[in-house]
């Protein structure tokens, strides 16, 4: 199968493909600057800002799928910055199916999608587009149903939640709280008591490969760990992991500040269908990704 990936060197893209390599044909649209840190895949050199360029090569190519991992600018959530991926993604995605015969497309949707603040997210609850970059991905969310009605593929729009774990960018909650402890800095956290579902790359690598491989009706998918953590014991992880007393998780769990958040995926759609759960829980996944960013003497 010949299966093209965009963001392929990215987060979540570096994880999914040595889970691909093997019996496939991996097809990497990246950017020339880009193109020459992947050794096991088929480089297409090009931008999704020159889809012209882009929509020649795929011409000649035909992928049988696609996962669809790219997402600039982040994390600019403007307008701007939304509209430009939107557009990239609806062009792409119509070129892969009406001119291209593509058969499948996967990508990767938010949890931010459900608007919510608190409880669990089922796959059928309704839409809150309260951002700009929630109206973007839910416009794009309907643009895969709709190709997959009219020509018969298959579209898979997995809503990941927070995902952690080595690569992770630097400005995220788990790289900076580790930052803090290292340095012995209490951490500058305002809402100690909001609580996430945070998910390992490495778990949302897997369900990405299985919704590929696997043959899966069209839908959407909770990519989640199934529960949520407060960010005073993230912290308390995080300084247990590091062989520190946990001053600063005791000072952030007996703060009066109230949650503003405490919600997380319900997985069952997921599991019955894809035969996917997470597998690595917090405290094991915080602690090897503390492993890959220790700095080496």
């Amino acid at each position: 199968m010949k299966i093209l990936v965009t963001g392929i060197t990215g987060f979540i893209g570096q994880r999914l493909l040595p889970r691909l390599e093997a019996e496939h044909e991996i097809l990497a649209v990246c950017l020339p600057s880009t193109g020459g840190l992947l050794s096991c895949a088929s480089v297409i050199e090009s931008d999704l800002d020159a889809p012209l360029e882009l929509f020649d090569k795929l011409r000649g190519i035909r992928p049988d799928a696609c996962v669809h991992l790219a997402w600039t600018g982040i994390p600019d959530y403007g307008f701007e910055n939304s509209w430009r991926n939107l557009d990239q993604t609806a062009a792409l995605w119509r070129h892969l199916v009406e001119e291209c015969g593509c058969r499948k497309i996967i990508s990767a949707g938010s949890c931010w999608e459900y608007g919510k603040s608190f409880g669990p997210c089922h796959e059928n609850d309704s839409v809150a587009s309260n951002s700009y970059f929630v109206w973007a991905k839910h416009a794009l969310s309907d643009l895969g149903m709709m190709l997959a009605a009219k020509h018969g593929i298959s579209f898979i729009w997995p809503r990941i939640f927070f995902v952690y774990g080595p690569g992770q960018r630097s400005g995220s909650l788990i790289p900076t709280l580790a930052e803090a402890l290292r340095s012995g800095v209490r951490p500058a956290i305002k809402t100690p008591h909001s609580a996430n579902d945070f998910v390992h790359v490495d778990d949302v690598a897997d369900g990405m490969a299985l919704a590929l491989l696997k043959e899966v009706p069209t839908g959407i998918y909770n990519f989640g760990s199934g529960r949520s953590t407060p960010v005073w014991k993230v912290c308390e992880i995080i300084e247990n992991s590091l062989g520190v007393e946990a001053k600063f998780a005791a000072e952030l769990c007996g703060s009066e500040a109230q949650s503003s958040a405490n919600f997380w995926a319900d997985t069952d759609r997921t599991a019955s269908v894809l035969g996917w759960r997470a597998r690595i829980g917090i405290d094991q996944g915080i602690n090897e990704y503390l492993k890959s960013t220790e700095v080496k003497a």
